[in-house]
């Protein structure tokens, strides 16, 4: 298997500890028996070797819990031997005490890398298909020195309504790992009975810089998104029921120049419980679509627009493999968590509290075109299969997702379920 180099964008949500990375802001996670303790600080040293970026040596650190209970800081910095340099803050589920329903998040990213790759064509003289489109070749793209930096700033307000209606903060109780007290969601789809609705704003600036491209490729936009999203999970960091929906626009109204883009996408996922086995603790059938389409003369960034392939959606692609003006996707799991002492063995790893582990085995389909046409989004599409290993550890998820597909392989070591 071909061994992928992860961008390191994500390297934070790799190599820190799972415990004070939240994957879902305004929620409380306790497990059942166990004391809160106080917050503390923590540091961790890390190094690895990069076919991009040469040998690794970075530290990251954050802390939990402070000034609110749900909220978290992780930071991190690395360097390399090949002169890749980077560093990664984030703030996660401040609630502003005029505004109980009202919570920040905050996330800001600079980086200089050697080598990018980019599937963009410098001239399209001599190739079939543009770089990124669906029928381009594997091999069609730029690999060059450049940087990469952002900043993000979302506002998430809480609607008043179903699960949320007495409560902007919802509190989750686990036994094991696995959810006893607090389900939010999973009832009948009617947001005014069941789940969490919200409305969120989000500001962003995206910056990226390719040594030597055609000044023609936009690399640079900033501008500001707004979705509606309706969880009627019964747990959003592991759900075994219900469905989550999602509504969402991201526009760029040309604050740097001319050029102004509007893109629109939908989300929907959907989770059946299997009853159980004397062999299993959970077993779940996890079902995703999610199409885009930009409304606009204008085209997003490539990396920024609509695109498919890395760590959520066709795993056995590159990041950003496929972009274009509209996509569509669909995704399927098996998730079952075995009953298994096997983690109680390794006791060398019980400051992780790791709760349990599960095997997922999923299937992944879906397209980019230049417009958004059902048939053809629906012909020629691009598709794989993989194996997930996932571990609940301080009450969050990490995964090992092994995928193939007949372009490529690859290995992803992230954070949460892809869905």
């Amino acid at each position: 298997m071909k061994q992928r180099t992860l961008p390191a964008a994500i390297l934070l949500l790799i190599l820190l500890p799972l415990s004070v990375w939240p994957s879902i802001a305004d929620m409380i996670v306790r497990e059942l028996g166990r004391e809160n303790g106080e917050p503390e600080p923590y540091f961790v040293p890390y190094g690895f070797t990069s076919e991009a970026m040469g040998f690794v040596l970075g530290v990251g650190g954050g802390i939990s819990g402070l000034p609110q209970e749900q909220n978290s800081f992780i930071a991190t910095a690395l360097i390399s031997d090949d002169n890749a340099a980077a560093a990664y803050a984030y703030f996660n589920d401040y609630q502003f005490s005029g505004i109980p329903r009202l919570f920040l998040d905050a996330s800001v990213g600079l980086g200089e890398f050697p080598q990018q790759r980019a599937y963009l064509d410098s001239s399209i003289a001599n190739n079939d298909a543009p770089a990124g489109s669906n029928d381009s070749a594997s091999t069609n793209y730029l690999a060059v020195e450049g940087y990469s930096n952002w900043i993000e700033i979302d506002f998430k307000y809480v609607l008043d309504m179903g699960h949320a209606r007495y409560t902007a903060i919802n509190i989750y109780t686990l036994s094991n790992g696995l959810l006893v007290g607090g389900a939010s969601g999973g009832g009948v789809f009617n947001p005014y009975k069941s789940g969490r609705s919200y409305i969120q704003a989000s500001l962003f600036h995206h910056d990226r810089d390719y040594e030597d491209i055609d000044d023609s490729f936009r690399l640079e936009t900033s501008g500001i998104g707004l979705s509606y999203k309706y969880n009627n999970t019964d747990f959003p960091i592991n759900p075994s029921t219900g469905s989550i929906a999602n509504i969402g626009v991201k526009h760029d109204p040309g604050i740097y120049d001319d050029e102004r883009w509007t893109i629109g996408e939908i989300e929907i996922s959907h989770f059946f419980e299997i009853a159980n086995n004397a062999n299993t603790e959970q077993q779940v059938i996890a079902i995703n679509a999610w199409t885009a389409h930009t409304f606009s003369d204008d085209s997003a960034p490539h990396y920024f627009g609509v695109s498919l392939g890395g760590l959520y959606r066709l795993r056995a692609f590159p990041i950003e493999r496929f972009h274009d003006n509209s996509a569509i996707y669909y995704s399927a799991e098996y998730r079952v968590i075995p009953k298994s002492d096997l983690l109680k063995k390794l006791t060398f790893l019980d400051f992780a509290n790791l709760q349990w582990w599960e095997i997922s085995g999923f299937v992944e389909a879906g397209r980019v075109a230049s417009e958004w046409d059902f048939d053809e989004l629906h012909q020629s599409m691009k598709w794989d299969f993989g194996l997930s290993l996932r571990i609940m550890a301080n009450n969050n998820i990490g995964r090992l997702d092994l995928v193939w597909s007949d372009e490529d392989a690859a290995a992803w070591l992230m954070y949460g379920h892809p869905f």
